[in-house]
């Protein structure tokens, strides 16, 4: 009997000691308004990072009425195209891969970098100019998350609203505002991979 309770003694210890030492996610940057890490590797062990096109589909449209949408959907392809190129840019100017890729295929050592606008919401002129204090701001929200291309493995999550660029207050329309808007996002997407790297 002694025996059996000493070999359970060190089954417990082995496994309190696995527990302990199990590596922790890296902490979440804190840059945008809802973050998920998963991974406790720093993405600095990836080569490339691809970065794909936000897709559009199914993203609501808020206080944009049926002859305003057509305009919007026009702006769909500079909206996109501004994120990405916002994203490639801050990858680059801090030199943070070997390979920062739009679009392209992934590579066995590659991180690929996806989402989707969920809601474009072109606010109300009015309610800015009457109410202020944030009433009627103009924004687009965007969800996306990290990959491990070789595992298929999520490493990291995210969820961002930009009102920048003068959208909190200014009477300027959403065709105006969004393409700005879609570079912030953009720049702080960056900033959330950089805080990773």
């Amino acid at each position: 009997m002694k025996k059996v309770f000493s070999l359970l003694q060190v089954l417990f210890l082995f496994v309190v000691a696995s527990w302990a030492y199990a590596e922790e996610p890296i902490a979440k940057p804190g840059v945008l308004d809802e973050e998920a890490v998963m991974t406790a590797q720093r993405l600095s062990g990836y080569d490339t990072l691809v970065i794909k096109d936000f897709s559009t589909e199914g993203v609501v449209y808020d206080n944009i009425n049926d002859e305003e949408k057509p305009k919007v959907d026009a702006m769909k392809p500079l909206i996109v195209k501004n994120l990405a190129l916002s994203i490639e840019m801050k990858m680059k100017t801090r030199k943070l891969f070997k390979n920062v890729v739009l679009n392209g295929d992934a590579k066995e050592n590659a991180v690929i970098l996806e989402g989707n606008f969920i809601e474009f919401n072109g606010g109300s002129r009015a309610l800015r100019f009457w109410v202020g204090m944030g009433a009627g701001k103009t924004y687009l929200k965007v969800k996306g998350h990290l990959i491990d291309a070789q595992t298929g493995k999520e490493l990291a999550t995210f969820e961002d609203r930009e009102t920048g660029f003068k959208g909190v207050a200014s009477m300027e329309s959403f065709d105006d505002l969004f393409p700005h808007q879609a570079q912030s996002l953009g720049e702080h997407i960056g900033e959330f991979v950089e805080k990773l790297y």
